[in-house]
């Protein structure tokens, strides 16, 4: 693995970490408040967030698109939701430091991709739900700025050939980005407003 590479799945760590943070401070009495995503509460939102790393693994491991969409909403959340999350992705971590699992071709069910750019794909996931959970339960919003920077930087490679995306015509899994206000914005808040948030 080249220094490059090396370099790419630092921005996966700091993206779960910063998930992770949030979600060991969700009061218990928020499950069911709402998030910014609006078909989601806390509870649910949590789910997709620990599935959707399950479901990463499944497709480094040559699993199906299908297979991704029928895993990709199951419930995840029998116990406690925080061990649930940290073994996600210590799972999912692995299979993007496997070797050769940046270069593989994995059947992603809006487009094959090669696993580093699946590896993106995960990493804007994580930091935008990030701060969903944090606007949602009222915790610290700011989010990793070099990650952010990162994303900002890289955002038509993570999401080139992508069939439902923010840069294309999509409407069932991206909103249409949000109105900043004139002015300067910060970084985070291009992405926020990329991504279709308010922030």
């Amino acid at each position: 693995m080249n220094d490059t590479d090396n370099a790419l799945l630092t921005y996966f760590d700091a993206a779960a970490r910063g998930f992770g943070d949030r979600l060991r401070q969700v009061p218990a009495t928020h499950w069911e408040s709402p998030t910014p995503c609006t078909e989601w509460n806390v509870r649910q939102l949590v789910n997709h967030m620990i599935q959707g790393s399950r479901t990463y693994v499944a497709l480094l491991r040559g699993g199906s698109s299908g297979e991704f969409m029928a895993n990709l909403n199951q419930h995840a959340l029998d116990g406690d939701p925080v061990a649930a999350h940290q073994e996600a992705v210590a799972e999912c971590r692995a299979a993007f430091h496997a070797d050769g699992a940046l270069d593989r071709i994995v059947d992603y069910p809006f487009g094959p991709v090669p696993g580093r750019q699946l590896l993106g794909l995960y990493v804007v996931d994580a930091v935008v739900h990030t701060w969903d959970l944090a606007r949602a339960v009222q915790l610290d919003e700011r989010l990793d700025p070099d990650t952010v920077r990162w994303v900002l930087d890289n955002f038509r490679w993570i999401y080139a050939n992508v069939s439902e995306s923010p840069i294309s015509d999509s409407a069932e899994y991206y909103g249409p980005p949000t109105t900043a206000p004139s002015g300067p914005t910060s970084p985070q808040n291009r992405l926020l407003h990329a991504m279709g948030r308010t922030p």
